[in-house]
């Protein structure tokens, strides 16, 4: 399929945000109020473009914020780069760590889920849209510079990829000049690229990701913060209720 909008591309009905691992609150759902709670936290977070750019600003970062006005959360931040915001983060340095993802390796079972997004193939118009990782088996992937991917994607020898740059539309304009057979995007850059490429002569199968992208933030375990946890992805489902969450996460 051609241009078009991805349907789905934040499928933010589809899985259960706001929630950590499982039955791992039971036992402090009758009890947990603010007032029970750890309020105030440290956060490092890893630049990511667009979502973690400063302690101030970047989509994430406004959701952090959006929480604290509601709430009486507080927080104090501090960005860095991912490699090193995460060595922060197990040398147990700050409370907790943004943005962990389902590709990342383990580092905390306390965790809350803020997004989950689809992952598409695109391949220039005529060849075959890869279903699942097998399918890339034997072609060359271009993959966004600074974000992470599964090690049976990354490790495979069977898989040539190629970090390329960290904007969509680079990407499949490389797509487009051959360089690579597929390159992997995510909804949201997908959709704004074929905003104003509607007919570039790619193709992907908008039902079909190859790949679905959980992010979450991750606390330190055994620090108390159970119950700040469970505060916390309570406000963040009132926010997906009323609205406010999609209105920060689509800006």
């Amino acid at each position: 399929m051609r241009g078009g909008m991805l349907a789905g591309a934040l499928l933010g009905s589809a899985l259960p945000f706001g929630t950590v691992g499982a039955n791992q609150f039971d036992e402090f759902a009758e009890a947990c109020t603010w007032a029970t709670s750890r309020t105030h936290l440290s956060i490092v977070g890893g630049m990511l473009d667009r979502l973690v750019n400063s302690p101030e600003s970047g989509t994430y970062v406004r959701l952090l914020q959006a929480l604290a006005e509601r709430t009486p959360f507080r927080f104090d931040m501090e960005v860095h780069s991912d490699k090193r915001a995460q060595r922060h983060f197990t040398d147990a340095h700050y409370d907790a760590y943004l943005i962990w993802s389902n590709f990342d390796p383990p580092l905390s079972s306390l965790k809350l889920q803020i997004s989950a997004r689809a992952v598409y193939a695109f391949v220039r118009e005529g060849a075959p849209v890869p279903a699942n990782i097998t399918d890339l088996e034997g072609k060359s992937v271009g993959l966004p510079f600074v974000y992470s991917f599964p090690k049976s994607l990354t490790e495979n020898p069977r898989i040539k990829t190629m970090r390329l740059a960290e904007d969509a539309a680079s990407n499949l304009a490389a797509l487009s000049r051959g360089r690579v057979d597929v390159v992997l995007v995510s909804g949201g850059d997908a959709e704004a690229f074929l905003r104003t490429h509607p007919t570039d002569g790619l193709a992907y199968a908008p039902e079909s990701p190859i790949l679905v992208k959980e992010t979450y933030i991750i606390f330190q375990e055994n620090s108390g913060l159970d119950c700040t946890v469970q505060m916390l992805a309570a406000e963040l489902e009132k926010m997906r209720t009323d609205g406010s969450f999609a209105r920060i996460i689509s800006d």
